[in-house]
């Protein structure tokens, strides 16, 4: 099946926002792509994720095998170089119009970016609790607090009477029914939402991101 720039994407992928896409993610081993989809999984950024084997282009199958994350301004595929065998120039060609035909903008990533610290450990954090099993009416009280506004992580705690709410938020993060600010998260001053495409538009969102961010700046870490 052949398809050009602007055409609805009907390429084979594996959806990894889905309930079985998670649930892949998590079973999975150590490797960089795992580490990669957690991470993109768990960003605010990000409104939907998959893995591409292949990208139709002219009648044939052109091998691709990348996680394709969709942001605010297009897909990207995340070309994982130390991980993967090194393509001659005729493959790579081929993999570059592939890309620019399906409008995906091709990222080269490497160990040294996806580890890098404290990010990869923070969503580790989160990941681990996405087996948390939480009651549906304090599911429906997050949800009732956050309605209107994005909150702290310490003020969501005590407007629904938990004091230990981030693994409850970290799980609910690992759902996508949250988000949160990744840059500092734990940290109890991190603002926490309810998750939405339109996020990354949100201006008292960015301004309150900023604002805690600014104010870790200098301290100890």
């Amino acid at each position: 099946m052949s398809q050009t720039k602007g055409s609805s994407r009907r390429y084979p992928s594996i959806d990894l926002l889905s309930v079985s896409g998670r649930a892949l993610i998590g079973c999975g081993n150590e490797s960089n792509c795992r580490k990669l989809a957690v991470q993109l999984t768990l960003d605010p950024a990000v409104r939907s994720l998959s893995f591409v084997p292949a990208l139709p282009l002219a009648g044939e199958q052109i091998e691709v095998g990348m996680l394709v994350a969709e942001h605010e301004n297009g897909f990207v595929a995340y070309d994982i170089v130390d991980e993967r065998v090194d393509r001659d120039i005729d493959t790579e060609g081929m993999l570059l119009i592939a890309l620019d035909q399906h409008d995906i903008t091709l990222r080269a990533v490497d160990t040294f970016s996806i580890c890098a610290q404290p990010l990869a450990h923070r969503c580790e954090r989160i990941w681990e609790h996405r087996g948390l099993e939480i009651a549906p009416h304090l599911g429906s009280r997050i949800k009732r607090a956050l309605e209107r506004d994005c909150l702290s992580i310490r003020e969501l705690g005590h407007a629904v009477g938990k004091r230990n709410i981030i693994p409850i938020v970290s799980n609910l993060i690992c759902k996508r029914i949250l988000c949160t600010d990744l840059a500092i998260f734990p940290d109890l001053d991190a603002w926490v939402a309810r998750r939405s495409d339109r996020l990354v538009e949100n201006s008292s969102l960015s301004c309150r991101t900023a604002k805690s961010s600014s104010s870790k700046l200098g301290a100890p870490k």
